[in-house]
Protein backbone atom coordinates (compact mmCIF):
# COMPACT_ATOMS: atom_id res chain seq x y z
CA UNK A 1 0.00 0.00 0.00
CA UNK A 2 1.24 3.46 -0.86
CA UNK A 3 1.99 5.81 1.99
CA UNK A 4 0.13 9.11 1.54
CA UNK A 5 1.87 12.22 2.81
CA UNK A 6 0.58 15.78 3.19
CA UNK A 7 2.85 18.71 2.76
CA UNK A 8 3.17 21.16 5.68
CA UNK A 9 1.79 23.93 3.47
CA UNK A 10 -1.36 21.88 2.65
CA UNK A 11 -1.86 20.97 6.32
CA UNK A 12 -1.64 24.65 7.30
CA UNK A 13 -4.18 25.54 4.59
CA UNK A 14 -6.64 22.87 5.84
CA UNK A 15 -6.37 23.97 9.46
CA UNK A 16 -7.11 27.58 8.52
CA UNK A 17 -10.07 26.45 6.41
CA UNK A 18 -11.58 24.41 9.30
CA UNK A 19 -11.15 27.32 11.73
CA UNK A 20 -12.97 29.65 9.34
CA UNK A 21 -15.76 27.19 8.53
CA UNK A 22 -16.22 24.93 11.58
CA UNK A 23 -18.25 21.78 11.19
CA UNK A 24 -20.94 21.42 13.84
CA UNK A 25 -22.25 17.97 14.77
CA UNK A 26 -25.61 17.94 16.49
CA UNK A 27 -26.38 15.07 18.81
CA UNK A 28 -29.81 13.52 18.51
CA UNK A 29 -31.04 14.56 21.92
CA UNK A 30 -33.83 16.70 23.26
CA UNK A 31 -32.88 20.35 23.74
CA UNK A 32 -34.68 22.14 26.52
CA UNK A 33 -34.16 25.13 28.77
CA UNK A 34 -34.16 24.71 32.52
CA UNK A 35 -36.69 26.88 34.31
CA UNK A 36 -37.44 27.46 37.98
CA UNK A 37 -39.98 24.81 39.00
CA UNK A 38 -39.90 25.29 42.78
CA UNK A 39 -38.80 28.10 45.08
CA UNK A 40 -39.14 27.87 48.86
CA UNK A 41 -38.40 31.02 50.88
CA UNK A 42 -40.70 30.17 53.84
CA UNK A 43 -42.01 33.72 54.18
CA UNK A 44 -45.35 33.54 55.95
CA UNK A 45 -46.64 30.32 57.55
CA UNK A 46 -46.49 28.05 54.49
CA UNK A 47 -44.15 25.04 54.67
CA UNK A 48 -44.44 24.81 50.85
CA UNK A 49 -44.49 21.01 50.96
CA UNK A 50 -41.41 20.50 53.16
CA UNK A 51 -41.80 18.03 56.04
CA UNK A 52 -39.64 16.05 58.45
CA UNK A 53 -38.23 12.93 56.75
CA UNK A 54 -39.74 9.85 58.39
CA UNK A 55 -41.06 11.89 61.35
CA UNK A 56 -37.74 11.27 63.11
CA UNK A 57 -37.20 15.01 63.53
CA UNK A 58 -39.11 18.29 63.64
CA UNK A 59 -39.40 20.95 60.91
CA UNK A 60 -40.58 24.42 61.87
CA UNK A 61 -40.71 27.89 60.34
CA UNK A 62 -38.61 30.31 62.37
CA UNK A 63 -37.63 33.98 62.37
CA UNK A 64 -34.45 33.33 64.42
CA UNK A 65 -32.44 33.91 61.25
CA UNK A 66 -32.85 33.91 57.46
CA UNK A 67 -30.71 34.08 54.36
CA UNK A 68 -33.01 36.48 52.56
CA UNK A 69 -36.21 37.86 54.01
CA UNK A 70 -37.40 37.28 57.56
CA UNK A 71 -37.88 33.51 57.90
CA UNK A 72 -36.43 30.10 57.10
CA UNK A 73 -37.05 26.51 58.22
CA UNK A 74 -35.29 24.85 61.14
CA UNK A 75 -34.62 21.12 61.52
CA UNK A 76 -34.27 20.00 65.16
CA UNK A 77 -35.34 17.29 67.65
CA UNK A 78 -33.60 14.87 65.29
CA UNK A 79 -33.39 11.16 66.11
CA UNK A 80 -31.62 9.99 62.93
CA UNK A 81 -28.84 11.54 60.84
CA UNK A 82 -30.94 11.13 57.69
CA UNK A 83 -34.06 12.80 59.12
CA UNK A 84 -34.16 16.42 58.00
CA UNK A 85 -36.36 18.58 55.75
CA UNK A 86 -37.62 16.62 52.70
CA UNK A 87 -39.68 17.60 49.64
CA UNK A 88 -41.38 15.17 47.26
CA UNK A 89 -40.71 16.49 43.73
CA UNK A 90 -42.12 13.54 41.77
CA UNK A 91 -44.85 15.64 40.18
CA UNK A 92 -42.54 18.57 39.39
CA UNK A 93 -39.84 16.99 37.24
CA UNK A 94 -39.70 15.23 33.88
CA UNK A 95 -38.20 11.78 33.55
CA UNK A 96 -34.95 11.53 31.61
CA UNK A 97 -33.97 15.17 32.28
CA UNK A 98 -31.51 16.96 34.55
CA UNK A 99 -32.65 18.82 37.66
CA UNK A 100 -30.56 21.57 39.31
CA UNK A 101 -30.68 22.41 43.01
CA UNK A 102 -29.60 25.47 45.00
CA UNK A 103 -30.09 26.08 48.73
CA UNK A 104 -28.53 27.92 51.66
CA UNK A 105 -27.77 26.09 54.91
CA UNK A 106 -26.54 27.30 58.29
CA UNK A 107 -25.70 25.62 61.60
CA UNK A 108 -28.14 26.17 64.47
CA UNK A 109 -25.87 24.87 67.28
CA UNK A 110 -23.04 27.41 67.36
CA UNK A 111 -20.36 25.11 65.91
CA UNK A 112 -19.48 23.55 62.56
CA UNK A 113 -21.45 20.51 61.34
CA UNK A 114 -21.44 18.44 58.14
CA UNK A 115 -24.53 18.67 55.93
CA UNK A 116 -25.49 16.67 52.81
CA UNK A 117 -28.07 17.67 50.20
CA UNK A 118 -29.28 14.29 48.93
CA UNK A 119 -31.77 12.57 46.63
CA UNK A 120 -33.94 9.52 47.30
CA UNK A 121 -35.34 7.83 44.18
CA UNK A 122 -37.69 4.85 43.89
CA UNK A 123 -38.03 3.13 40.50
CA UNK A 124 -41.05 1.37 39.02
CA UNK A 125 -39.90 -1.92 40.56
CA UNK A 126 -39.88 -0.40 44.04
CA UNK A 127 -36.06 -0.32 44.31
CA UNK A 128 -34.72 2.61 46.34
CA UNK A 129 -31.49 4.48 45.52
CA UNK A 130 -29.76 7.40 47.22
CA UNK A 131 -27.50 10.08 45.66
CA UNK A 132 -25.51 12.96 47.13
CA UNK A 133 -25.98 16.30 45.34
CA UNK A 134 -23.64 18.46 47.44
CA UNK A 135 -21.89 18.44 50.85
CA UNK A 136 -20.38 21.19 53.02
CA UNK A 137 -19.23 21.95 56.53
CA UNK A 138 -21.52 24.74 57.75
CA UNK A 139 -21.15 27.12 60.67
CA UNK A 140 -22.57 30.48 61.65
CA UNK A 141 -22.60 31.78 58.05
CA UNK A 142 -25.00 30.77 55.30
CA UNK A 143 -23.33 28.32 52.88
CA UNK A 144 -24.54 27.80 49.30
CA UNK A 145 -25.33 24.19 48.31
CA UNK A 146 -25.76 23.53 44.61
CA UNK A 147 -25.63 20.62 42.22
CA UNK A 148 -27.64 18.61 39.72
CA UNK A 149 -29.24 15.19 39.33
CA UNK A 150 -30.34 13.19 36.26
CA UNK A 151 -33.86 11.79 36.66
CA UNK A 152 -34.11 8.16 35.52
CA UNK A 153 -36.65 7.11 32.90
CA UNK A 154 -38.05 4.47 35.27
CA UNK A 155 -38.42 6.86 38.20
CA UNK A 156 -41.63 6.40 40.20
CA UNK A 157 -40.90 8.67 43.18
CA UNK A 158 -38.26 11.36 43.77
CA UNK A 159 -37.42 13.34 46.94
CA UNK A 160 -34.75 15.88 47.85
CA UNK A 161 -33.71 16.15 51.51
CA UNK A 162 -31.04 17.53 53.87
CA UNK A 163 -29.21 15.46 56.49
CA UNK A 164 -26.21 15.65 58.79
CA UNK A 165 -23.16 13.55 58.02
CA UNK A 166 -23.04 12.48 61.67
CA UNK A 167 -24.86 13.39 64.86
CA UNK A 168 -28.32 14.84 65.34
CA UNK A 169 -27.46 18.56 65.36
CA UNK A 170 -30.01 21.23 64.40
CA UNK A 171 -29.63 23.42 61.30
CA UNK A 172 -31.41 26.03 59.16
CA UNK A 173 -32.31 25.91 55.45
CA UNK A 174 -33.55 28.79 53.27
CA UNK A 175 -34.06 29.97 49.67
CA UNK A 176 -34.28 26.52 48.08
CA UNK A 177 -34.45 26.70 44.28
CA UNK A 178 -35.13 23.73 42.01
CA UNK A 179 -34.78 24.14 38.24
CA UNK A 180 -35.34 21.79 35.34
CA UNK A 181 -37.81 20.83 32.66
CA UNK A 182 -41.31 21.08 34.18
CA UNK A 183 -43.47 18.00 34.07
CA UNK A 184 -46.05 18.20 31.31
CA UNK A 185 -49.58 17.54 32.52
CA UNK A 186 -52.02 16.26 29.92
CA UNK A 187 -55.58 17.40 30.38
CA UNK A 188 -58.02 14.66 29.42
CA UNK A 189 -61.64 13.74 29.86
CA UNK A 190 -60.93 11.91 33.09
CA UNK A 191 -59.56 14.96 34.92
CA UNK A 192 -62.68 15.08 37.12
CA UNK A 193 -62.63 11.35 37.74
CA UNK A 194 -61.14 10.89 41.20
CA UNK A 195 -61.85 7.19 41.50
CA UNK A 196 -59.03 4.68 41.97
CA UNK A 197 -59.21 0.96 41.20
CA UNK A 198 -56.23 -1.36 41.66
CA UNK A 199 -56.55 -5.06 40.75
CA UNK A 200 -52.84 -5.62 39.90
CA UNK A 201 -53.71 -7.38 36.65
CA UNK A 202 -51.27 -5.08 34.79
CA UNK A 203 -48.45 -4.97 37.36
CA UNK A 204 -47.68 -2.96 40.48
CA UNK A 205 -49.90 -0.12 39.22
CA UNK A 206 -47.81 2.57 41.01
CA UNK A 207 -47.70 0.75 44.36
CA UNK A 208 -44.40 1.04 46.24
CA UNK A 209 -42.70 -0.48 49.30
CA UNK A 210 -43.08 1.49 52.52
CA UNK A 211 -39.73 0.96 54.23
CA UNK A 212 -37.68 -2.23 54.12
CA UNK A 213 -40.16 -4.59 52.46
CA UNK A 214 -40.62 -6.50 49.21
CA UNK A 215 -43.70 -5.70 47.10
CA UNK A 216 -44.42 -7.70 43.96
CA UNK A 217 -47.29 -9.02 41.85
CA UNK A 218 -48.09 -12.74 42.15
CA UNK A 219 -50.44 -15.33 40.66
CA UNK A 220 -50.27 -17.50 43.78
CA UNK A 221 -53.49 -16.06 45.24
CA UNK A 222 -56.05 -13.47 44.15
CA UNK A 223 -59.44 -12.25 45.31
CA UNK A 224 -60.57 -11.77 41.71
CA UNK A 225 -58.78 -12.01 38.37
CA UNK A 226 -55.38 -13.70 38.16
CA UNK A 227 -53.07 -11.50 40.24
CA UNK A 228 -52.70 -9.87 43.64
CA UNK A 229 -50.01 -7.88 45.49
CA UNK A 230 -47.65 -9.96 47.66
CA UNK A 231 -45.92 -8.24 50.60
CA UNK A 232 -42.98 -10.00 52.29
CA UNK A 233 -39.63 -9.48 53.99
CA UNK A 234 -41.05 -7.02 56.53
CA UNK A 235 -38.63 -5.78 59.19
CA UNK A 236 -41.10 -3.54 61.10
CA UNK A 237 -44.85 -3.66 61.63
CA UNK A 238 -45.27 -0.47 59.55
CA UNK A 239 -43.43 -1.93 56.52
CA UNK A 240 -46.24 -2.12 53.98
CA UNK A 241 -47.34 -1.59 50.37
CA UNK A 242 -48.29 2.02 49.66
CA UNK A 243 -49.60 4.19 46.83
CA UNK A 244 -49.63 7.98 46.35
CA UNK A 245 -53.14 9.40 45.83
CA UNK A 246 -52.65 12.53 43.74
CA UNK A 247 -56.33 12.95 42.77
CA UNK A 248 -57.82 12.93 46.28
CA UNK A 249 -59.62 16.18 47.12
CA UNK A 250 -59.13 17.42 50.65
CA UNK A 251 -62.26 18.16 52.68
CA UNK A 252 -64.25 15.53 50.74
CA UNK A 253 -65.43 12.17 52.08
CA UNK A 254 -63.97 9.16 50.26
CA UNK A 255 -64.63 5.47 50.67
CA UNK A 256 -61.50 3.31 50.87
CA UNK A 257 -61.56 -0.47 50.61
CA UNK A 258 -59.08 -3.32 50.09
CA UNK A 259 -59.20 -7.11 50.30
CA UNK A 260 -56.44 -8.65 52.44
CA UNK A 261 -55.45 -12.27 53.12
CA UNK A 262 -52.64 -14.09 54.94
CA UNK A 263 -51.80 -17.76 55.47
CA UNK A 264 -48.99 -20.01 56.64
CA UNK A 265 -48.91 -22.74 59.29
CA UNK A 266 -46.50 -20.76 61.50
CA UNK A 267 -48.89 -17.81 61.93
CA UNK A 268 -51.80 -17.44 64.35
CA UNK A 269 -55.38 -18.04 63.22
CA UNK A 270 -56.53 -14.45 63.73
CA UNK A 271 -54.64 -11.17 63.42
CA UNK A 272 -55.51 -7.47 63.20
CA UNK A 273 -54.77 -5.58 59.98
CA UNK A 274 -55.21 -1.86 59.29
CA UNK A 275 -56.04 0.28 56.27
CA UNK A 276 -54.31 3.63 56.85
CA UNK A 277 -53.53 7.04 55.37
CA UNK A 278 -50.38 9.15 55.65
CA UNK A 279 -50.22 12.81 54.62
CA UNK A 280 -48.18 15.95 55.26
CA UNK A 281 -49.76 18.69 57.37
CA UNK A 282 -48.01 21.86 58.54
CA UNK A 283 -44.53 20.39 58.16
CA UNK A 284 -45.27 17.04 59.85
CA UNK A 285 -46.36 13.57 58.71
CA UNK A 286 -49.82 12.58 59.98
CA UNK A 287 -51.07 8.97 60.22
CA UNK A 288 -54.80 8.16 60.24
CA UNK A 289 -56.54 4.81 60.66
CA UNK A 290 -59.35 4.23 58.14
CA UNK A 291 -60.32 0.77 59.35
CA UNK A 292 -58.80 -1.96 61.54
CA UNK A 293 -60.20 -5.46 61.57
CA UNK A 294 -59.40 -8.96 62.81
CA UNK A 295 -58.71 -11.20 59.82
CA UNK A 296 -58.96 -14.98 59.75
CA UNK A 297 -56.07 -16.91 58.23
CA UNK A 298 -56.60 -18.23 54.70
CA UNK A 299 -59.69 -16.06 54.04
CA UNK A 300 -59.94 -12.87 51.99
CA UNK A 301 -61.41 -10.09 54.15
CA UNK A 302 -62.47 -6.57 53.24
CA UNK A 303 -61.06 -3.54 55.06
CA UNK A 304 -63.34 -0.58 54.37
CA UNK A 305 -64.15 2.86 55.74
CA UNK A 306 -64.93 6.50 54.93
CA UNK A 307 -62.42 9.26 55.66
CA UNK A 308 -62.09 13.00 55.00
CA UNK A 309 -58.54 14.23 54.47
CA UNK A 310 -58.35 17.72 56.06
CA UNK A 311 -57.85 20.77 53.89
CA UNK A 312 -54.21 21.79 53.52
CA UNK A 313 -52.95 18.19 53.55
CA UNK A 314 -50.35 17.22 50.91
CA UNK A 315 -48.67 14.07 49.58
CA UNK A 316 -51.48 11.66 50.54
CA UNK A 317 -50.50 7.97 50.77
CA UNK A 318 -52.67 4.88 51.33
CA UNK A 319 -51.13 1.74 52.83
CA UNK A 320 -52.05 -1.63 54.40
CA UNK A 321 -50.20 -3.04 57.43
CA UNK A 322 -50.58 -5.29 60.46
CA UNK A 323 -51.69 -3.59 63.69
CA UNK A 324 -49.37 -1.07 65.36
CA UNK A 325 -46.98 -2.46 67.97
CA UNK A 326 -46.72 0.35 70.52
CA UNK A 327 -45.11 -1.49 73.42
CA UNK A 328 -42.58 -4.28 73.20
CA UNK A 329 -40.93 -5.90 70.18
CA UNK A 330 -42.80 -7.11 67.12
CA UNK A 331 -43.12 -10.90 66.83
CA UNK A 332 -43.37 -13.06 63.73
CA UNK A 333 -47.13 -12.50 63.53
CA UNK A 334 -46.63 -8.73 63.42
CA UNK A 335 -44.17 -9.16 60.52
CA UNK A 336 -46.02 -11.84 58.54
CA UNK A 337 -46.28 -11.64 54.73
CA UNK A 338 -49.72 -11.01 53.25
CA UNK A 339 -51.66 -10.40 50.04
CA UNK A 340 -53.66 -7.35 48.90
CA UNK A 341 -56.17 -7.18 46.04
CA UNK A 342 -59.06 -5.11 44.63
CA UNK A 343 -58.29 -1.74 46.21
CA UNK A 344 -61.03 0.79 45.41
CA UNK A 345 -61.25 4.48 46.37
CA UNK A 346 -64.11 6.77 45.36
CA UNK A 347 -65.96 9.93 46.38
CA UNK A 348 -68.56 8.67 48.88
CA UNK A 349 -70.55 11.91 49.12
CA UNK A 350 -72.84 10.77 46.30
CA UNK A 351 -73.52 7.47 48.05
CA UNK A 352 -74.07 9.23 51.37
CA UNK A 353 -76.59 11.55 49.76
CA UNK A 354 -78.32 8.56 48.19
CA UNK A 355 -78.36 6.81 51.57
CA UNK A 356 -80.01 9.88 53.08
CA UNK A 357 -82.59 9.99 50.30
CA UNK A 358 -83.27 6.29 50.75
CA UNK A 359 -83.64 6.77 54.51
CA UNK A 360 -86.17 9.57 53.98
CA UNK A 361 -88.12 7.47 51.50
CA UNK A 362 -88.12 4.52 53.88
CA UNK A 363 -89.41 6.74 56.70
CA UNK A 364 -92.22 8.06 54.49
CA UNK A 365 -93.17 4.54 53.46
CA UNK A 366 -93.38 3.51 57.11
CA UNK A 367 -95.66 6.43 57.93
CA UNK A 368 -97.87 5.65 54.94
CA UNK A 369 -97.99 1.98 55.92
CA UNK A 370 -99.20 2.90 59.41
CA UNK A 371 -101.77 5.38 58.11
CA UNK A 372 -103.31 3.24 55.39
CA UNK A 373 -105.01 -0.10 55.49
CA UNK A 374 -103.26 -3.06 53.97
CA UNK A 375 -105.94 -3.49 51.36
CA UNK A 376 -105.54 0.07 50.08
CA UNK A 377 -101.73 -0.35 49.97
CA UNK A 378 -102.17 -3.57 48.01
CA UNK A 379 -104.39 -1.82 45.44
CA UNK A 380 -101.93 1.07 45.09
CA UNK A 381 -98.97 -1.27 44.58
CA UNK A 382 -100.90 -3.40 42.12
CA UNK A 383 -102.00 -0.39 40.13
CA UNK A 384 -98.46 1.04 40.20
CA UNK A 385 -96.99 -2.20 38.87
CA UNK A 386 -99.54 -2.36 36.09
CA UNK A 387 -98.74 1.22 35.10
CA UNK A 388 -95.00 0.49 35.07
CA UNK A 389 -95.53 -2.55 32.88
CA UNK A 390 -97.61 -0.49 30.43
CA UNK A 391 -95.04 2.29 30.34
CA UNK A 392 -92.19 -0.17 30.01
CA UNK A 393 -93.96 -1.99 27.17
CA UNK A 394 -94.49 1.30 25.34
CA UNK A 395 -90.82 2.24 25.69
CA UNK A 396 -89.35 -1.11 24.59
CA UNK A 397 -88.50 -2.52 21.16
CA UNK A 398 -90.52 -5.72 20.85
CA UNK A 399 -88.01 -7.64 18.72
CA UNK A 400 -84.78 -6.89 20.59
CA UNK A 401 -86.03 -6.09 24.16
CA UNK A 402 -83.98 -2.87 24.07
CA UNK A 403 -85.41 0.63 24.45
CA UNK A 404 -87.03 1.92 21.26
CA UNK A 405 -86.32 5.04 19.20
CA UNK A 406 -89.06 7.13 20.88
CA UNK A 407 -87.46 6.54 24.27
CA UNK A 408 -84.06 7.40 22.80
CA UNK A 409 -85.33 10.69 21.36
CA UNK A 410 -86.84 11.63 24.73
CA UNK A 411 -83.45 10.96 26.34
CA UNK A 412 -81.74 13.17 23.73
CA UNK A 413 -84.16 16.03 24.48
CA UNK A 414 -83.24 15.82 28.15
CA UNK A 415 -79.49 15.85 27.36
CA UNK A 416 -79.91 18.77 24.97
CA UNK A 417 -81.82 20.82 27.55
CA UNK A 418 -79.46 19.83 30.40
CA UNK A 419 -76.02 19.52 28.71
CA UNK A 420 -74.19 19.19 32.06
CA UNK A 421 -75.63 15.67 32.28
CA UNK A 422 -73.41 14.67 29.34
CA UNK A 423 -70.17 15.29 31.25
CA UNK A 424 -69.96 11.80 32.74
CA UNK A 425 -71.65 9.82 29.97
CA UNK A 426 -70.22 7.69 27.17
CA UNK A 427 -72.19 7.31 23.93
CA UNK A 428 -71.47 4.18 21.87
CA UNK A 429 -72.92 3.59 18.39
CA UNK A 430 -73.07 -0.03 17.15
CA UNK A 431 -73.98 -1.06 13.62
CA UNK A 432 -74.41 -4.64 12.35
CA UNK A 433 -72.14 -5.32 9.36
CA UNK A 434 -73.06 -7.23 6.19
CA UNK A 435 -76.83 -7.05 6.89
CA UNK A 436 -77.71 -6.62 3.20
CA UNK A 437 -75.41 -9.53 2.37
CA UNK A 438 -77.09 -11.67 5.04
CA UNK A 439 -80.60 -10.77 3.87
CA UNK A 440 -79.74 -11.41 0.21
CA UNK A 441 -77.86 -14.68 0.73
CA UNK A 442 -79.35 -16.19 3.92
CA UNK A 443 -82.79 -14.65 4.09
CA UNK A 444 -84.40 -11.92 6.18
CA UNK A 445 -84.94 -14.31 9.07
CA UNK A 446 -81.17 -14.66 9.37
CA UNK A 447 -80.88 -10.86 9.20
CA UNK A 448 -83.34 -10.53 12.09
CA UNK A 449 -81.35 -13.09 14.06
CA UNK A 450 -78.16 -11.05 13.54
CA UNK A 451 -79.94 -7.92 14.86
CA UNK A 452 -81.32 -9.79 17.90
CA UNK A 453 -77.93 -11.34 18.52
CA UNK A 454 -76.32 -7.89 18.53
CA UNK A 455 -78.94 -6.62 21.01
CA UNK A 456 -78.45 -9.58 23.37
CA UNK A 457 -74.68 -9.03 23.48
CA UNK A 458 -75.10 -5.31 24.19
CA UNK A 459 -77.69 -5.88 26.94
CA UNK A 460 -75.43 -8.45 28.61
CA UNK A 461 -72.30 -6.27 28.40
CA UNK A 462 -73.89 -2.97 29.41
CA UNK A 463 -76.07 -4.47 32.15
CA UNK A 464 -76.86 -1.91 34.84
CA UNK A 465 -74.07 0.42 33.73
CA UNK A 466 -76.28 2.16 31.19
CA UNK A 467 -79.09 1.74 28.64
CA UNK A 468 -79.28 0.27 25.14
CA UNK A 469 -81.52 1.79 22.45
CA UNK A 470 -82.44 0.48 19.02
CA UNK A 471 -82.50 3.60 16.86
CA UNK A 472 -82.76 1.99 13.42
CA UNK A 473 -83.04 -1.35 11.68
CA UNK A 474 -79.58 -2.59 12.67
CA UNK A 475 -78.26 0.41 14.60
CA UNK A 476 -78.02 0.57 18.38
CA UNK A 477 -76.87 3.35 20.72
CA UNK A 478 -75.60 2.69 24.24
CA UNK A 479 -75.53 5.51 26.81
CA UNK A 480 -73.38 4.40 29.75
CA UNK A 481 -71.65 5.77 32.84
CA UNK A 482 -68.35 4.09 31.96
CA UNK A 483 -66.28 3.48 28.84
CA UNK A 484 -67.31 -0.05 27.82
CA UNK A 485 -65.85 0.08 24.31
CA UNK A 486 -63.20 -2.58 24.91
CA UNK A 487 -65.70 -4.86 26.71
CA UNK A 488 -68.22 -4.53 23.88
CA UNK A 489 -65.63 -5.13 21.14
CA UNK A 490 -64.26 -8.15 23.02
CA UNK A 491 -67.73 -9.71 23.35
CA UNK A 492 -68.49 -9.13 19.66
CA UNK A 493 -65.09 -10.57 18.70
CA UNK A 494 -65.84 -13.73 20.70
CA UNK A 495 -69.34 -14.10 19.25
CA UNK A 496 -68.09 -13.45 15.70
CA UNK A 497 -65.96 -16.58 15.96
CA UNK A 498 -69.08 -18.64 16.80
CA UNK A 499 -70.63 -19.25 13.38
CA UNK A 500 -74.45 -19.37 13.47
CA UNK A 501 -75.10 -19.97 9.78
CA UNK A 502 -74.34 -16.42 8.62
CA UNK A 503 -71.42 -13.97 8.85
CA UNK A 504 -71.73 -11.86 12.03
CA UNK A 505 -69.82 -8.67 12.79
CA UNK A 506 -70.58 -5.35 14.47
CA UNK A 507 -68.82 -1.97 14.10
CA UNK A 508 -68.43 0.01 17.33
CA UNK A 509 -67.60 3.67 17.99
CA UNK A 510 -67.54 5.60 21.29
CA UNK A 511 -67.18 9.26 22.25
CA UNK A 512 -67.66 11.28 25.41
CA UNK A 513 -67.36 14.79 26.79
CA UNK A 514 -63.90 16.23 26.11
CA UNK A 515 -63.18 19.61 27.70
CA UNK A 516 -60.53 20.40 25.08
CA UNK A 517 -63.14 20.01 22.31
CA UNK A 518 -66.50 20.73 23.94
CA UNK A 519 -65.17 23.34 26.39
CA UNK A 520 -67.42 24.02 29.41
CA UNK A 521 -70.77 23.22 27.76
CA UNK A 522 -71.11 19.73 26.22
CA UNK A 523 -73.01 19.30 22.97
CA UNK A 524 -74.65 15.88 22.79
CA UNK A 525 -75.00 16.14 19.01
CA UNK A 526 -71.27 16.80 18.64
CA UNK A 527 -70.54 13.80 20.85
CA UNK A 528 -72.85 11.66 18.72
CA UNK A 529 -71.08 12.84 15.57
CA UNK A 530 -67.70 11.77 17.02
CA UNK A 531 -69.16 8.40 18.02
CA UNK A 532 -70.46 7.88 14.50
CA UNK A 533 -67.02 8.71 13.03
CA UNK A 534 -65.35 6.22 15.38
CA UNK A 535 -67.89 3.58 14.39
CA UNK A 536 -67.23 4.27 10.71
CA UNK A 537 -63.46 3.90 11.27
CA UNK A 538 -64.04 0.55 12.94
CA UNK A 539 -66.29 -0.53 10.07
CA UNK A 540 -63.56 0.33 7.55
CA UNK A 541 -61.03 -1.69 9.58
CA UNK A 542 -63.38 -4.69 9.56
CA UNK A 543 -63.82 -4.38 5.79
CA UNK A 544 -60.07 -4.80 5.26
CA UNK A 545 -60.32 -8.35 6.59
CA UNK A 546 -63.70 -9.24 5.03
CA UNK A 547 -63.17 -8.34 1.39
CA UNK A 548 -65.56 -11.04 0.22
CA UNK A 549 -68.46 -8.99 1.64
CA UNK A 550 -67.25 -5.49 0.71
CA UNK A 551 -69.31 -5.02 -2.47
CA UNK A 552 -72.51 -5.98 -0.73
CA UNK A 553 -71.91 -4.43 2.67
CA UNK A 554 -74.32 -1.56 3.37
Amino acid sequence: MKKVTISPLLALFLSVLISLFPITVYAEEEIYEQVLISYSDFEGSNFQGWVAFGNKSSVSITSETSHNGKQCIKSDSRLEVWSGPVLNITNLVTKGTEVSFQAYVKSAVGYDIGIDMSIKSVDTNGIESYSNVDSHIVGDDWILFEGSYCVAENMNELMVYFQTTEGFDSFYVDDIKISGKPKEFIVNSDENDDKYEFDFETGLERWLPRGDVSVLVTKEYSYSGDYSLYVSGRECFWNAPMVHLDKIQTGVSYNYSAYVMYNGAEYEQNHVFSLKLQYNMNGAEVYSDINSKTLHKGTWSKLEGDFIVPKGAEDIILYVQTADVLNGEANENDLMPFYVDNVVIFDSTVINRQRLVNAVIAFVVVLVSIALLGFIIYLIIKKSNQTKKILLSASMDAMTKTFNRNTYEERMKILESSPEKCMKLYITICDVNFLKYINDNYGHEAGDKAIIRCAEILLKTVGKKGKVYRTGGDEFICITKYDLTDDIKTEFSIKTSHYKGYPFSVAVGTAHYDRTIDFDVPDVKAILTRSDKEMYKHKQEIKKFTKEFVRQVK
